[in-house]
């Protein structure tokens, strides 16, 4: 089924990021644009619309006017609206009629989700209206029925998600399995503390989760803010990759900033514990670019994993970097060295591989990052990495 989703938003770079966003879907949908709010209502009353994403704060008609004119009229009162908004307060939104929100700036893994729930709730309430013959129900009773619906499938969502990101489980309920699936190019990185050993004989296991813990959460924050899938943690290492399940081209770049933005953190962290008398967690970092294949493995315990030469060989790159650095080998550095300061290490020696070409990354260049600033990529450095 192509669903026609209109976007009403007077920010060029918003549509641009929501347009490339939906159609790696597949190009299931067909997008519509409105750049005010009484375009977007024009538009909605003209044509077929499955699916509004409407900015709060438009010209000549705001987000909130336009979803209570929307909603006024009967042909398209049932239309599902995401509110775009950076505002605290939703209460507004809810009550003229919106089903969900998405908070400024845009994550496009958040966006994809919204989006999917939204048009499965639109079809749902479509067929249990046709089923019934009573067309002129649109109050409390199917209110209801939705409403414990939705909270039932955020229920088991919640659930499956917290193990598998959400194509895979979307995949796994709809089919109730999953093909492993060729990736090729994807990036894998991965950390680990060195001397951890040592670290953790000094502290009780308490103490231990509790620091992993730190740096763990402050890590999948900054994967989710790149658009990169946390694959697992063991022991003290950390391993994530770039560009899979939703493939794109910006992988290399996505888990570079990242991983920038990680030894960041740990070495502010870090310089505060040497401050107040404590053991520093020396971190170690590695990335490497290239094909895997991912799929789920078990029946009881589901896990997404990830397995190929390219796994290895960026296990290699984070043993043999060095602490606050991010080590990248060759096969990286070729997609990214147009953006990023970077410095060859030369052919260095990796267990089981040879020799690797291998350089750090300093940062971004002056060019492509805020002053004063190595890993914050400005506006200029964003509308390029948007274009991928």
């Amino acid at each position: 089924m192509r669903y026609n989703i209109l976007i009403a938003d007077d920010d060029r770079f918003v549509h641009m990021f929501i347009e490339n966003a939906i159609e790696s879907e597949h190009h299931e949908y067909r997008i519509i644009s409105a750049f005010n709010g009484q375009d977007a209502c024009d538009l909605a009353f003209s044509q077929k619309v499955d699916l509004i994403i409407m900015d709060w704060e438009m010209p000549e008609m705001n987000g909130i006017d336009a979803l209570d004119y929307i909603k006024s009229d009967p042909n398209t009162a049932d239309i599902p609206i995401i509110i775009i908004t950076s505002a605290g307060n939703l209460q507004t939104a809810f009550e003229a009629g919106a089903i969900d929100f998405i908070r400024k700036p845009l994550d496009r893994v958040e966006l994809l989700v919204r989006v999917k729930s939204a048009l499965s709730m639109f079809k749902l309430i479509k067929d249990i209206v046709t089923q019934s013959e009573m067309l002129e129900i649109q109050s409390k009773e199917l209110e209801d029925k939705n409403a414990s619906l939705e909270e039932e499938k955020e229920k088991t969502d919640t659930l499956l998600l917290n193990i598998l990101p959400y194509e895979i489980a979307e995949q796994l309920k709809n089919k109730g399995t999953v093909d492993a699936k060729t990736y090729r190019r994807v990036s894998v990185l991965f950390t680990d503390f060195k001397g951890f050993t040592k670290i953790s004989e000094k502290l009780s296991p308490q103490e231990i989760i509790k620091e992993l813990g730190v740096f763990f959460a402050t890590f999948d924050e900054i994967v989710g803010g790149h658009f990169i899938e946390k694959i697992k943690t063991i022991g003290d290492a950390y391993m994530c990759v770039g560009g899979l399940p939703l493939r794109n081209k910006s992988n290399p770049i996505d888990t570079v900033l990242a991983g920038l933005e990680m030894q960041d953190f740990a070495n502010k962290l870090n310089a505060e514990k040497i401050k107040n008398g404590e053991e520093p967690w020396n971190l170690r970092l590695g990335i490497n670019t290239g094909k895997v294949v991912a799929g789920v493995i078990g029946k009881k315990k589901f896990a997404y994993d990830i397995w190929g030469d390219t796994v290895n060989t960026a296990a290699r790159m984070e043993t043999a970097g060095e602490i606050g650095k991010v080590n990248i080998s060759g096969e990286t550095y070729k997609h990214i060295k147009d953006y990023f300061e970077c410095e060859h290490r030369g052919k260095i020696a990796a267990k089981n591989k040879g020799e690797i070409e291998m350089y750090f990354v300093h940062g971004l260049k002056p060019e492509y990052a805020v002053s004063g600033s190595m890993i914050k990529p400005n506006k200029r450095f964003l509308e390029i990495l948007s274009e991928y």
